[in-house]
């Protein structure tokens, strides 16, 4: 299982800034398991947090790291067999941090946008899961081209500002004191 998650960028987020503008700091975390000879290895940042021998069928570990955040990698051996034993929100693996499944968290083109519930709204067993997802990626894009596009606009017209007032007392490129 690998895992990359990242926290806002606080103080883009308090100036009206959205998606990738709000990035902060990024991690990822790593979970390799042999369930035959039960080694477990856990790495958050290529760095190993912990290793664990056990031919138990769940890992479940939690640790703290700097600002307090607890991180929990939830994994299953296996999914469950029958479907009486499968749960609405059952994920054979899972990551939490403070207590948030990864699943449920906003994605990057979604930050800042207080109207913008819908990662929160996301379950693992929806029918319409891939639609959703499809509907998420289409309007990232529309808004992604929006941004490309104001910017755009906004290049064109700081550049026309500046060839307006550069053309003020040149001659043939050289300027004039």
């Amino acid at each position: 299982m690998f895992r990359r998650w990242g926290y806002t960028n606080q103080v883009a987020l308090q100036h009206g800034h959205t998606g990738n503008d709000c990035r902060g700091e990024e991690h990822d975390v790593t979970l390799v398991w042999s369930v035959a000879s039960g080694k477990c290895q856990l790495l958050m940042d290529g760095q190993e947090v912990q290793f664990i021998v056990s031919r138990g069928s769940i890992v479940d570990h939690s640790w703290t790291t700097k600002g307090n955040h607890v991180i929990q990698v939830l994994a299953h051996a296996s999914p469950p067999m029958s479907s009486g034993q499968i749960q609405p929100n059952f994920r054979q693996y899972d990551l939490l941090i403070d207590g948030q499944s990864f699943f449920t968290m906003p994605k990057v083109f979604e930050l800042g946008l207080v109207q913008n519930q819908a990662a929160y709204a996301r379950q693992p067993d929806d029918m319409n899961h891939k639609e959703q997802e499809e509907a998420h990626l289409i309007s990232a894009i529309q808004n992604s081209i929006a941004e490309v596009r104001h910017h755009r606009v906004e290049k064109r017209e700081n550049k026309q500002v500046h060839e307006d007032s550069s053309s003020v007392g040149s001659y043939s490129g050289r300027s004039f004191y």
